[in-house]
């Protein structure tokens, strides 16, 4: 089995080239440690959870620096660990989890922090806005998804039971009006509608392999999701049916190739990032020429 496991993936499509990376490890502007999670702002520029300077910040896709926010500390607005992040596509305000500090931190599209959300909160892991403004969490370990409005009020517990209970849900996003979620513990991205319901799972990679444990995720414009998994093939783009279209990249620790990789983002169906924990890095991958 394993045999035919390595043969299969050997085959895998890669409709995908890397271009360039940039990033490198520090605490400088246009550096990072360790980061968590990455996002798009509605200009285009990536939103990093910069997990080891315990900040989050704003680039462009040059890798330039164009803003920086958030401390380390326990009091008011300040964070004690950086995990998932969320923007909101209408106003560029962003919402931060702050995992041991058991609270979410929004800040305002200048990186002025405005709104510290503490109810309920036990191990916030990713949180994702809908267009009315309200929030949606997952947190460690959690079958729920928590709601908020958008003045950081709890509204309510949704999903939690049959095929929409989470066993270790890591990533959360909002597309199309459904609720999509990386569930680790449940080797699957789920989908649910926005009541929390089951409509969907993705459990596989095409014929290659099944999920091992999908830690993140990002959906395009066209609805393809760009899942992080465990295994053979690590990173992958599924259609909207979960039908197979491409790998994206290798292990290894040389240009080109990542490590532990803990973000994805589809700026266009052609052109992707992947964010390397490991290697502090951002690689840029465009699609081939067909």
């Amino acid at each position: 089995m394993l045999f035919a496991v390595a043969s299969a993936t050997g085959c895998v499509p890669d409709k995908f080239q890397y271009d360039r990376e940039f990033g490198k490890s520090g605490s400088n502007r246009g550096e990072f440690l360790s980061a968590t999670d990455i996002d798009l702002n509605k200009n285009g520029n990536l939103v990093l959870a910069d997990g080891g300077n315990t900040r989050i910040q704003v680039l462009s896709t040059d890798g330039n620096s164009i803003m920086t926010a958030g401390e380390s500390g326990r009091e008011g607005y300040k964070l004690q660990s950086v995990a998932g992040l969320g923007v909101n596509h209408l106003t560029d305000d962003i919402w931060v989890c702050d995992q041991r500090g058991n609270k979410i931190v929004r800040f305002d599209a200048a990186g002025t922090p405005n709104m510290k959300v503490t109810s309920k909160m036990k191990y916030p892991m990713d949180v994702a806005i809908d267009r009315s403004g309200d929030a949606y969490v997952i947190m460690s370990k959690i079958p729920e998804i928590y709601k908020y409005d958008a003045s950081g009020n709890f509204l309510a517990t949704i999903g939690g039971s049959g095929k929409a209970a989470l066993v270790f849900p890591t990533s959360i996003m909002i597309h199309d009006n459904f609720l999509f979620i990386s569930d680790f513990g449940g080797r699957r991205v789920v989908k649910l509608d926005m009541e929390g319901k089951f409509v969907a799972e993705f459990k596989d990679k095409g014929e290659y392999e099944e999920m091992k444990g999908p830690s993140g995720m990002h959906i395009d414009k066209d609805g393809n999701l760009y899942i992080l998994d465990l295994g053979e093939v690590p990173v992958v783009i599924l259609s909207s049916t979960g039908k197979f279209i491409s790998k994206l990249g290798d292990f290894g620790n040389q240009p080109g190739s990542f490590l532990y990789p803990t973000g994805v983002i589809a700026k266009s169906p052609e052109e992707i990032y992947v964010l390397d924990n490991s290697r502090n890095t951002i690689l840029n991958f465009k699609k081939k020429p067909e």
